[in-house]
């Protein structure tokens, strides 16, 4: 019985290191707020836009670049059989703990379809990434506040992160709108 504690004392915290160790290796090492890879694949696209064939990034322009979202944000244009259907743009906010990326998704009225966190590294605010947070920008557009305490609540223990997201997906909105 002896040898058994000592084991499990001795190989739960190796397991619990390695599985943080795991966890955390797709976070990027550096917390940087450069312009993130494109990583949304065609397929998570037509979970929102069921009938898009093509995703293109589509260049910032000059307002855009001197606003300094250029080197934070890509924007990429979504287009099916009819057309454009809207818009993608993935971005990094800063909360409390750092920077994480968030995607949103926009139809061709800058109307928010989906917003979502793409990435959060930190152990502090995770519940940013509820669906129960996310949700509540659906539908807000150029015209709204998208700020929390006004039309979005805050969840508790990812305060700042939630403050972050709106800023993000506020900013998106009325730039991509411009």
């Amino acid at each position: 019985m002896c040898i058994v504690r000592f084991t499990i004392s001795l190989i739960l915290p190796v397991v619990f290191g390695w599985a943080m160790l795991v966890a955390g290796s797709g976070c990027g090492g550096s917390a940087s707020t450069s312009m993130p890879a494109r990583t949304t694949p065609i397929d998570a696209v037509r979970e929102v836009f069921r009938s898009a064939t093509e995703v293109a990034e589509r260049p910032m322009d000059k307002e855009a670049d001197s606003s300094g979202l250029a080197g934070r944000a890509a924007v990429s244009e979504i287009r099916g059989p009819s057309g454009l259907l809207g818009y993608l743009i993935e971005a990094k906010v800063s909360g409390r703990s750092g920077p994480f990326g968030i995607t949103v998704f926009l139809d061709e009225r800058f109307l928010v379809k989906r917003a979502t966190v793409a990435s959060y590294p930190w152990p502090r605010g995770r519940e940013v990434r509820r669906r129960s947070f996310t949700s509540q920008f659906e539908g807000r557009g150029p015209g709204d506040a998208i700020e929390v305490g006004k039309d979005i609540d805050a969840v508790t223990g990812a305060t700042i992160s939630c403050q972050a997201m709106a800023r993000g997906v506020r900013d998106a909105v009325r730039r991509l709108a411009e």
